[in-house]
């Protein structure tokens, strides 16, 4: 059965625990994450070390790994607004958990400040020495979208009043530089979430907290969000003691959820 796991945000042990959990449930799982596998939590590298030993796993592409690519290599799979400029890739991701991801990298704090105090291209490069090459093959590599018969996974939006067949999701993201940023980081308000969509198969995403759609939520609990051919599966393992981290069976409409701090706390 296919299992689509939301954004993991360097958070080891939920990731850990769900896996355990999904083992149980389902002894030869067909997984598919969200995307976000860095920054926020404590332990990017983990996580990827991790994913990386998984088989039948398949990975997309999250807004906060496509900025970590733009700070590796000097290039991203969207426009966003550090245009293309590592060193302000690196700032703005700062406020948003870099810094944590290049500390499990083993980058030195006093290092990393003196790059943002001086930054020069060679105590860039410096810096990022420590993230393997393996680490880096799979930043580059992660997928835009998934695409089965009945579902589709993305990160972050697709326009409810789009088709998701004709033309193909793939065909128009190589052509269109906004269908690529939208798909990274947009984010769906709750009457989107609510109206009829336009596509033939259901779509699963991240990015977007369920937390932002409370009135949504059954009894304030952070479980999926389901509306019309649609589920939200970023549950916010990493953004406070209350997250969770969720993978959810397409097949069964079932779903499994670890805690913050790595317990296994829901299956039905």
């Amino acid at each position: 059965m296919h299992w689509i796991i939301g954004d993991v945000h360097g958070m080891i042990e939920p990731l850990q625990a769900l896996l355990d959990g999904v083992r149980r449930a389902d002894p030869d799982p067909l997984l598919i994450f969200v995307g976000d596998y860095v920054n926020r939590g404590p332990n990017a590298r983990g996580v990827v070390e991790l994913l990386l030993t998984l088989p039948n796993a398949r990975f997309l592409r999250g807004n906060h790994d496509d900025v970590f690519g733009q700070v590796l290599f000097g290039h991203c799979y969207c426009p966003n607004v550090a245009q293309g400029n590592r060193f302000l890739a690196l700032t703005w991701f700062m406020r948003h958990g870099l810094s944590n991801t290049l500390s499990s990298y083993g980058v030195d704090p006093a290092e990393l400040q003196e790059l943002l105090d001086r930054p020069s291209p060679q105590r860039l490069e410096d810096v990022l020495a420590c993230v393997p090459e393996a680490h880096r093959r799979f930043i580059r590599h992660l997928e835009p979208v998934i695409e089965h018969r009945d579902f589709f996974v993305a990160h972050g939006r697709w326009e409810p009043e789009e088709s998701d067949v004709q033309p193909a999701m793939c065909q128009r993201l190589a052509d269109s530089a906004r269908h690529r940023v939208n798909l990274l980081w947009g984010r769906f308000t709750e009457r989107q979430l609510v109206a009829h969509k336009a596509w033939r198969r259901t779509g699963y995403f991240g990015h977007t907290p369920v937390e932002c759609y409370l009135n949504l939520l059954p009894q304030a609990q952070l479980v999926a969000v389901h509306g019309p051919k649609i589920v939200l599966m970023d549950t916010g393992c990493a953004l406070g003691p209350l997250g969770r981290l969720t993978a959810y069976c397409h097949e069964t409409q079932s779903f499994i959820q670890a805690s913050h701090y790595g317990k296994l706390i829901m299956q039905r």
